[in-house]
C-alpha cells in the first residue's frame, strides 16, 4: 500500500510540475507597483513610485528611466556599492557548486573560508568562535540567549534610543520608536533601559569638562533601583547609536561600561550590525574606543546584500550552549558565505 501510494503521489506531482512549467513558460504580464501594493503587507511603505530596474555602485536605475544616487545603501548594507564585480563573481561561482549546505551535515568550503577571514579582522583575539544566522534581529536574539545561558542570569540592560530589530524579542530590546512594540505588549521581560550619552540634547553645560555621562554612573543607579548587578547577564549597545540619532558616544563612556562589566561579571554585547565592516573607517566601530566586546553582533554589510549575520564570542562562552540549543535551516548559506569573503577582500 505504501509503495503504491508513493507511486500515485509521484504521478500527481509530475502532472502538477508539467502544469506549472506550462504556466511559467508562457509570457506573463509584468505587474506594476499598484499590484505590489495590493499584495504586499500594508505596513511596508516605499519611497519610490517606480520599480528598481538595476543598481551599480552608488546609483539605482528605475524602470521609469530615472537614475538616482542611493544614500540608503540598502539601509547600511551595500558597503562595497551595489553589485560590486568581485562580490557578483564570487556569488555566481558558488551557485554553480552548491547553493544550500546545511551546517549540521558538514562544513561547506565557503564557510571555512569566511571564518578564516573573520578571524583575521576580529578586533580582539578573544572573539574566536562564530554563530551564523540570516538577519541582524536573529543575531541579536542569539547574542542575548548566549549571554543568559553563559552567565545563568536573566536580565539585560540596553540603551535609550537603541535599535536592535523588529522581531518580538529584538523589538523588546529596541527603544528608538514606540511603533516597533505597538500592539505586541507585553514585551519580553528582564530588560532595563539606560540613558545614552547624547550631548546635543543634554541640559548640562559641560563642553569644557567633557561629557557628564562619561563615567556611566546611571548604570549604578539601575543596579540600586531596578535590578541587582549579579542578576544582569549583559549590557548591550550600538557603538554608534543608529536610528536613535547617529550619535557617537565619548570613548570614556564605552570604556567605563567595560569596567563595570568586568567588575560585576557582566558580558558586554556590542551590536555592530549597522556600524561594522568599514562604515566608520575601521572594521568595527568600537575599535575607535579601545574596548573589548564579549559578544559582537554582525550583519548588514557583512555580505554586500546577501542575507547573512553572525555573532562572535570566545569559545569558552559558546561552550555553555549544548548541542541543539542554537542553529537553523538557513544558518549560513553557502552563496552568502562566498559573497561575504569577497566583501572582506574588497574592503
Amino acid at each position: 500500500f505504501f509503495f503504491s501510494s508513493c507511486l500515485m503521489l509521484s504521478r500527481v506531482s509530475a502532472r502538477c510540475v508539467r502544469s506549472s512549467l506550462r504556466s511559467f513558460s508562457s509570457v506573463r504580464e509584468e505587474r506594476d507597483c499598484e499590484f505590489g501594493q495590493e499584495h504586499l503587507h500594508p505596513a511596508l511603505p516605499r519611497l519610490l513610485s517606480s520599480p528598481i530596474k538595476q543598481a551599480k555602485g552608488s546609483y539605482l536605475e528605475l524602470e521609469d528611466g530615472r537614475k538616482i544616487l542611493d544614500y540608503t545603501t540598502g539601509i547600511g548594507v551595500c558597503n562595497t556599492g551595489h553589485c560590486h564585480p568581485r562580490v557578483v563573481e564570487a556569488a555566481m561561482e558558488q551557485t554553480k557548486k552548491i547553493i544550500h549546505s546545511q551546517l549540521y551535515m558538514a562544513f561547506s568550503r565557503p564557510m571555512l573560508n569566511l571564518m578564516d577571514r573573520l578571524v583575521d579582522i576580529m578586533p580582539d583575539p578573544s572573539l574566536d568562535c562564530f554563530l551564523f544566522a540570516n538577519s541582524g534581529a536573529e543575531a541579536v536574539e542569539n547574542a542575548v540567549k548566549l549571554a543568559k545561558m553563559a552567565t545563568g542570569r536573566p536580565n539585560v540592560i540596553v540603551m535609550d534610543g537603541s535599535f536592535h530589530g523588529r522581531t518580538y524579542a529584538a523589538s523588546s530590546l529596541t527603544n528608538s520608536k514606540s511603533i516597533y512594540r505597538k500592539g505586541a505588549r507585553p514585551e519580553m521581560g528582564g530588560i532595563s533601559v539606560a540613558p545614552f550619552p547624547y550631548c546635543f540634547h543634554c541640559d548640562n553645560s559641560c563642553s569644557d569638562k567633557g561629557c557628564c555621562m562619561k563615567s556611566a554612573q546611571h548604570i549604578s543607579e539601575i543596579f540600586k533601583k531596578q535590578v541587582a548587578a549579579d542578576e544582569v547577564a549583559a549590557i548591550m549597545l550600538e557603538p554608534v547609536l543608529g536610528e536613535g540619532g547617529y550619535v557617537v558616544p565619548p570613548a570614556e563612556y564605552v570604556q567605563s561600561l567595560r569596567e563595570i562589566c568586568d567588575k560585576h561579571g557582566i558580558l558586554l554585547i556590542l551590536d555592530e550590525v549597522q556600524s561594522g565592516f568599514g562604515r566608520t573607517g575601521k572594521w568595527f566601530a568600537h575599535e575607535h574606543f579601545d574596548v573589548r566586546a564579549d559578544i559582537m553582533i554582525m550583519a548588514k554589510g557583512i555580505a554586500s546584500g546577501f542575507p547573512l549575520s553572525a555573532i562572535a564570542a570566545n569559545r569558552s562562552l559558546m561552550k555553555a550552549q549544548p548541542v541543539g540549543t542554537v542553529g537553523g535551516t538557513y544558518a549560513g548559506n553557502a552563496v552568502a558565505f562566498g559573497a561575504a569573503s569577497a566583501t572582506i577582500y574588497v574592503i
